[in-house]
């Protein structure tokens, strides 16, 4: 069993939860990414709640976030994710197309699906792996299908030259 419930919906960015609308209008102020509703391709917004956890688990750990809502927005260029939790406040996390890879991720073991992220996430130097918790729902899907779509726009598959004995 997954550690959260979750239920993701695709929806218009102005739709999000509002501490995570500001948090998205902000980083596109910062950046100056252009209008945050005019630039979205795609937007989905995952609310995740904790399950109970057992008695020992709540008494060690009493500052968990019970609720986690989270906005993913598809540019044609960035990958942005920003989540606030009800104890943990509001983070984002955003990643240029051109240098992450993508994959739907469904664990084997516990009733969990998302999109994992492999690339230079933020300021990185490095490159990491992030994972944004998904529901099931059909959204789910098509958003991780959209993403690996416009990453594949923005990094073509580079064409290999066969040596002549395979044909090239």
């Amino acid at each position: 069993m997954s550690e959260f419930n979750r239920t993701t919906r695709e929806c218009p960015v102005n739709q999000l939860h509002p501490e995570v609308f500001q948090a998205l209008k902000n980083y596109f102020q910062e950046k100056d990414l252009g209008d945050l509703e005019t630039e979205a391709v795609l937007c989905c917004e995952t609310v995740s709640t904790k399950n109970r956890a057992g008695g020992l688990f709540s008494l060690l750990s009493p500052s968990v976030d019970t609720t986690i809502h989270t906005g993913v927005l598809l540019t044609s260029e960035w990958l942005i994710w920003a989540r606030s939790g009800d104890t943990s406040g509001t983070m984002l996390s955003a990643a240029s197309l051109k240098n992450i890879s993508v994959n739907t991720y469904k664990s084997m073991f516990v009733n969990d699906t998302g999109l994992e992220i492999v690339g230079y996430i933020g300021d990185s130097k490095l490159v990491i792996r992030g994972y944004v918790g998904m529901g099931p729902e059909p959204a789910t899907q098509k958003f991780c299908d959209e993403v690996k779509q416009a990453i594949t726009r923005v990094n073509p598959p580079q064409k290999r030259n066969l040596p002549k004995w395979l044909g090239g």
